[in-house]
């Protein structure tokens, strides 16, 4: 080869390796592939949806290295069980449903926190009706399935009352309680965000009796979840390096709706089609707030206890093993 020759292909060479360079370091950190992530959504506005929707709408998942993938159910209790079966890899998931079905051998842990309880809440037009305990002879229109329900259910053995024994319950998830209580079929509706600010729109004589944060306040004297991230095991193993991806990316998501409320109204407008204004009300009203942060530091404690008083009220028949909370 002459030298004019190898001079060339020597600069051709090394032109090359720089175009990679470069390629390489516009990848996601860590990864040259991003970890392809299946999570469960509800398909109408639900409090585990629109947080997916956010980060989606505005790739925070991709700038972390994730590939979030949503799979979208109609109904929670299809949603639960798509988790159960390994359909799915992940799913926002109430504490005490995580805890029930780790008992009952799903392999899923607590990996993030995700919701607190401020969501939950009984609403119901009924001047008589001022408190759970007020709702004995009664009825309730409520997704038994959910964990939403659970919450609920625990705080009322704690006032004396027995949901489906003392209360009527009425199988229903927030749009169909919804249309039940406007319907005058029930006496109260249990719902939680956005449906909650969408149902107290209907009816002037609408009252919050219940609201999960002050419920579990006086049930455990501290702050609870409404939701964790529950991770299926298998997961976990295969991709470790997902959950402090998955952290900052949900904290990415978190930060943007405090700190741009109206462009994620407008994208939960779209993607759920909620009316204008009503996410933004519900998260500058406080009854909704998002709050990602690692299982296995400071929560861990918080989520134990949630999980005792379950079994101290009797509504589940023990604890989980301590492995039902993730610690990296």
């Amino acid at each position: 080869m002459s030298r004019t020759k190898e001079r060339r292909f020597t600069a051709s060479t090394l032109l090359a390796a720089a175009g990679l360079a470069v390629v390489a370091l516009a990848m996601p950190a860590g990864s040259q592939e991003p970890i392809k992530v299946k999570i469960s959504r509800l398909g109408f506005p639900s409090l585990t949806t629109m947080m997916v929707d956010v980060v989606k709408d505005q790739g925070f998942d991709r700038k972390h290295g994730i590939d979030l993938q949503p799979q979208s159910f109609g109904v929670i209790s299809a949603y639960y069980a798509a988790l159960a079966t390994g359909e799915l890899d992940m799913a926002p998931a109430g504490p005490h449903v995580l805890q029930k079905m780790r008992l009952e051998g799903v392999p899923i842990r607590a990996a993030l926190t995700y919701a607190r309880l401020n969501a939950l809440a009984v609403i119901t037009a009924d001047s008589g009706v001022k408190s759970i305990a007020d709702l004995k002879g009664k009825s309730i229109a409520a997704d038994m399935g959910s964990s939403e329900y659970q919450i609920m259910a625990i705080y009322g053995r704690t006032q004396g009352v027995v949901f489906g024994k003392d209360v009527t319950v009425v199988q229903a998830g927030p749009p169909l309680a919804r249309s039940q209580l406007q319907a005058q079929r029930v006496d109260a509706a249990m719902t939680w965000e956005p449906s909650a600010t969408l149902t107290l729109r209907d009816n002037p004589q609408y009252r919050t009796i219940f609201s999960g944060d002050t419920a579990w306040k006086a049930i455990a004297k501290a702050d609870g979840w409404q939701l964790v991230l529950a991770v299926r095991e298998e997961f976990l193993k295969k991709s470790p390096d997902a959950i402090p991806r998955l952290l900052r990316m949900f904290q990415d998501g978190q930060r943007f709706i405090k700190s741009n409320t109206d462009e994620a109204d407008r994208i939960v407008v779209n993607t759920v089609k909620l009316p204008p204004g009503v996410f933004k009300e519900a998260v500058t009203s406080g009854r909704l707030v998002y709050d990602v942060l690692p299982a296995w530091e400071g929560e861990r404690a918080v989520i134990w206890d949630m999980f005792k008083v379950a079994v101290d009220s009797g509504y589940l028949p023990k604890l989980p093993d301590e492995a039902a909370i993730y610690k990296p």
